[in-house]
């Protein structure tokens, strides 16, 4: 049985457009709309009513909304319960892509002294990417600055691999000038950038001199625009000072401020996989030592 057809109704309905419906599917309108007048062929009436120049759902419709979603509930259920079996032995670990090369060094060490390449799938996934893979069953391990509240649930458990004070990331053609160190005086002016998706960018526990010196505040999407922002738009970030992933700019250490980042190790409690403990309790053996 094809469930696309409910699939298609179900977003529509949710995102209150045929077209939005289309794009999220990478279909056209045309194709949403013929395979909702199959499903109201086969359910005997109409589903959508257009009132207003709004869709919404008829009294049939809602009692087809309704099932058509537990029945893809359950089938993305069965999805991952399948995944499960059929990878139960292989560690699937994705690590945030704005943290840089050093903890990839020390994960393949990890990986040459205990195990084998087979025993893992590896990614580079965007923070974003990051929290909904490890909500969504995709990931057993996310190495990262933070999970949304968005995407946790209560078996997601979390400890801290490392700990490095907050730097400043600016573009090297910058006009911000700074010596081998930065202080907060010396950013007055500029416009600091930041994404909710890197957490460290968006610190709230600062001074009141702080706020005072450096009011202007953006925010952009992720953190590749955030880097893109601050190089050509001649602005900064606050990252982490060590682990921060850069692009063609510059990170220096605040001589003033010395706000801790920190990454984690995130992880799903998982009975299927054994080995999953004994990753977990060899990372936890790296913590302090990275």
């Amino acid at each position: 049985m094809s469930l696309w057809k409910y699939k298609y109704f179900v977003d529509v309905v949710d995102m209150k457009s045929f077209t939005k419906a289309g794009k999220k599917n990478y279909v056209t309108q045309t194709a949403i709309s013929q395979q909702i007048a199959k499903l109201e062929k086969e359910a005997g009436g109409k589903l959508i009513s257009r009132e207003s120049g709004s869709l919404k759902v008829t009294e049939l419709g809602q009692v087809v909304y309704d099932k058509a979603r537990e029945m893809l509930y359950i089938y993305r259920q069965m999805e991952k319960e399948i995944e499960q079996i059929l990878k139960k032995d292989v560690i699937r670990l994705g690590i945030d892509s704005s943290i840089n090369d050093l903890i990839w060094h020390r994960m393949q060490e990890l990986i040459d002294a205990y195990y084998s390449e087979e025993d893992f799938q590896f990614c580079r996934i965007d923070g974003a990417a990051g929290n909904k893979m490890l909500a969504e069953y995709s990931l057993d391990i996310y190495i990262g600055y933070g999970v949304d509240d968005e995407y946790r649930t209560e078996d997601i458990e979390e400890f801290t691999l490392c700990e490095h004070p907050v730097g400043v990331y600016v573009g090297k053609k910058s006009t911000l000038h700074l010596g081998k160190t930065a202080r907060i005086e010396d950013l007055k002016g500029y416009t600091r950038y930041g994404t909710d998706i890197y957490p460290c960018s968006v610190v709230e526990d600062i001074s009141d001199r702080f706020r005072e010196s450096c009011a202007r505040i953006c925010r952009v999407d992720n953190v590749d625009t955030m880097k893109l922002k601050v190089e050509f738009n001649d602005g900064y970030a606050f990252v982490d000072s060590y682990y921060f992933q850069q692009s063609s700019g510059e990170v220096y250490p605040l001589s003033d401020w010395m706000c801790p980042q920190y990454i984690k190790a995130y992880y799903r409690r998982n009975k299927n996989k054994k080995k999953l403990c004994d990753v977990l309790k060899k990372l936890r053996c790296l913590s302090g030592k990275l």
